[in-house]
């Protein structure tokens, strides 16, 4: 570890240590450029003879306007580092299993196609297909759950067979289907269309290193191991076996086990053998699938074996299973695993070497969030980050517990002075905890009230480097060097109390025994409870200032920020992202779910439940005004806004365009210039609401005076209009 490193590690232990400020080291200060060009998404593997590291970032490219994947080569015995290549798209990078190189999924030009790297740097193309499918929120594009460009697919998902003679593939084909009149249900999905809808098809194919090449089976898009998980084959003496949904794929009709068999040249249904690995099943020591069980500040870490035996390796403060872990692995003589985990008081995510019987944790003050090991599991190489360590690639050595810092992965953020930041813990009035973090002005003095801001999303308040699935276009930093104080806050984790863990289980499974009413207060007021509780306790300490208080939030924390707002009289402006859930307009997506919630549909009976909830149906109680920045114009979204304007509050809502006209943005902003755009109209927003700010580098001064002229509006609720006192700037 480097003297400066070294020197940010021990602060950031202070900061935890004491709860209390401390002076900021040398440096530069955060801009919003820097903000948007964090690295992100790493993916990393070890050649098989440990000497070097191939690895995949996403960065945004300002000049270009673009989202890139970068490809780099890093030698571990120089410790130096080459870039190789940056492409629109580049993913799914492999471990070939002869030992020379690896194998990735590249788009230069022509869609995703699967190229070789070797040791030297050179790139080969080993098989291309027609890309013929678009998958991305454009016109003629298939949906997908992912963020980023739409892209062309030749190859949508490849895995090699352990001896390298057989590789198993996907790609898509489009599946033209005759015009014809729609029905109901075929009715009901179109609800959100604004561009035709497309079929798809997933071949799942199989090819030998002779060339040959067999399909093994075609599946619709919809089926959703086929399409995400490339149907998640596994390697047996007999072939490879694989699982598709059964049924109706959308309605989740179950999952069926396949083996296409060597011998024969075909596919037979397989009975589901213990052991066999379903998505997001870990495997232990003992042949078995671990889990984390319980309730509380410790959950008990087991594995059960195949003939149901179950192995007890005691309580431990972290859980498995967490998909943004590092990943999972096991040794090659299968007698111990490394496993990627989530620690519960203070979250961040580390490394668990688990032996027959032996537990050993291996944390670090940050987040060890992408790693790769040796085949014997002696050592790998890992990045580490945290909310005031830009990311880095690490040596690990996982039974000495060694962490030893091997190169920057950004120096430019590397040269920012560290903001102060403290983790936390907070219990609202119902007893329910919720963890998190504050991230202090810059240039905090002690005894003074701060404006605030509150970003939450979910369980993403955790210890990684300006993370975009946390802040959004929210610029924490950037709130913090302009003299907020930011706070960013979980919900209630459900892992800490059975009940809470049943009311999530109820919301995505239907109406069961706790009922619509408890279910409304466990998951979204008791999100509120917390807000509001966490705030009298910072105002009590004379913290923040109570009456200049501001809460943001997308997807998850949008449906927050809309609940708090219309519950709650606390916050003095708001800012809600890309989410529409709650509302009456989008209760057809899914209706189950909705069922759980309000009992059934907006009407009737079921009407005064909506009304207890729905943010479009409680407009009249807001007392803050509200931003919506939209990537896609979501009914339910823009219901809420027109309910804010008939009920006389300030309200915007913003949509940012995608590359064209026929194509939107995403869920997480693709195109740097509208996250740029994005944070600059948030920094404008909380500054002039808040603070009575007018910075034209942030918005335009038409803006401030259309701002002025909604502010008029503004309902008193008890709260002095401190929006309209103008503070110096």
């Amino acid at each position: 570890m480097t003297g400066k490193a070294r020197a940010s590690a021990l602060a950031f232990v202070a900061i935890l240590g004491t709860g209390s400020p401390i002076e900021a080291t040398e440096g530069r200060r955060w801009t919003i450029e820097n903000i948007a060009t964090v690295p992100t998404d790493f993916d990393l593997r070890l050649a098989s003879d440990g000497r070097s590291l191939a690895y995949l970032e996403r960065r945004a490219d300002i000049e270009t306007d673009k989202s890139v994947s970068i490809l780099h080569l890093y030698d571990l015995d120089s410790h130096r580092s080459r870039e190789i290549l940056r492409a629109p798209s580049a993913e799914q990078l492999r471990r070939l299993p002869d030992g020379r190189g690896w194998s990735l999924l590249i788009d230069r030009g022509d869609g995703l196609q699967l190229y070789k790297l070797d040791a030297r740097g050179t790139l080969t193309l080993l098989l291309k297909r027609e890309a013929v499918v678009t998958v991305g929120q454009t016109e003629g594009g298939l949906f997908a759950v992912r963020s980023g460009a739409p892209r062309r697919i030749g190859i949508l998902y490849h895995d090699w067979s352990p001896d390298g003679r057989w590789l198993w593939y996907a790609t898509l084909r489009p599946r033209p289907e005759p015009l014809a009149m729609s029905i109901d249900a075929a009715v009901v999905a179109q609800r959100y269309r604004r561009r035709a809808p497309v079929k798809a098809t997933v071949e799942l194919r199989l090819r030998s290193a002779a060339g040959e090449e067999w399909l093994v089976a075609s599946r619709p898009a919809q089926d959703r191991l086929a399409f995400y998980y490339g149907a998640n084959v596994q390697w047996t003496r007999e072939g490879p076996r694989y699982q598709l949904e059964q049924g109706d794929a959308e309605r989740s009709g179950g999952t069926g086990t396949f083996i296409w068999s060597f011998a024969t040249g075909s596919s037979h249904p397989a009975e589901q053998e213990p052991g066999f690995p379903s998505i997001g099943l870990v495997s232990g020591p003992h042949g078995g699938v671990l889990a984390s069980e319980g309730f509380g500040r410790e959950l008990d870490l087991t594995e059960t074996r195949p003939d149901g035996r179950k192995i007890h390796y005691g309580p431990q403060p972290y859980y498995i299973g967490d998909p943004r872990a590092a990943g999972n692995w096991l040794a090659n003589d299968g007698r111990k695993a490394v496993l990627g985990v989530r620690t519960i008081p203070h979250p961040r995510y580390g490394l668990v070497l688990l032996g027959s019987r032996k537990v050993k944790p291996l944390l670090v003050a940050g987040s060890l969030t992408a790693c790769d090991f040796r085949q014997d599991l002696a050592w790998g190489v890992c990045v580490e980050e945290s909310l005031n360590q830009a990311p880095r690639l690490v040596h690990v050595a996982p039974e000495s517990g060694e962490v030893r810092a091997l190169a920057s992965l950004s120096s430019v953020h590397e040269s920012i002075a560290p903001l102060r930041v403290t983790a936390h813990e907070w219990t609202n009035r119902l007893g329910y905890r919720s963890t998190g973090f504050i991230v202090w002005p810059r240039d905090y003095q002690q005894g003074k009230a701060y404006p605030a801001i509150l970003i939450t999303h979910g369980s993403d308040a955790d210890e990684r480097f300006a993370s975009p699935d946390l802040q959004w276009n929210y610029p924490a930093q950037l709130f913090a060097e302009r003299g907020f104080l930011v706070i960013l806050q979980n919900d209630p984790s459900a892992r800490q109390q059975a009940e809470l863990w049943n009311a999530y289980m109820e919301w995505s499974g239907g109406p069961s025994v706790l009922g619509p009413s408890r279910l409304r207060e466990l998951i979204w007021l008791n999100g509120v409870y917390s807000f509001e509780d966490m705030i009298h306790e910072l105002v009590g300490k004379g913290i923040i200032d109570r009456e200049r208080i501001g809460i943001a939030g997308y997807s998850r924390g949008s449906q927050m920020v809309n609940v708090a707002v219309t519950q709650s009289t606390i916050f003095g402006a708001a800012s809600s992202g890309d989410g529409n859930y709650l509302e009456p307009a989008s209760y057809a997506d899914p209706k189950e779910g909705y069922h759980a919630i309000f009992g059934g549909p907006p009407s009737g009976r079921h009407l005064a439940s909506y009304r207890q909830l729905s943010p479009s149906l409680r407009a009249e109680k807001v007392c803050a005004p509200v931003l919506q920045q939209m990537a896609s114009p979501f009914a339910g979204a823009i219901d809420f806004y027109t309910a804010l304007r008939d009920a006389e509050v300030p309200a915007q809502i913003s949509l940012y365009p995608g590359e064209d006209i026929a194509t939107d943005e995403t869920h997480l902003f693709h195109i740097p210039s509208n996250r740029l755009r994005a944070m600059r109209e948030n920094m404008a927003w909380f500054d002039f609401w808040l603070r009575g700010r007018r910075d034209p580098n942030m918005a335009p001064i038409s803006t401030y005076d259309r701002w002025s002229t909604m502010a008029a509006q503004l309902r008193d609720c008890s709260r002095p209009p401190s929006a309209l006192q103008r503070e110096p700037s």
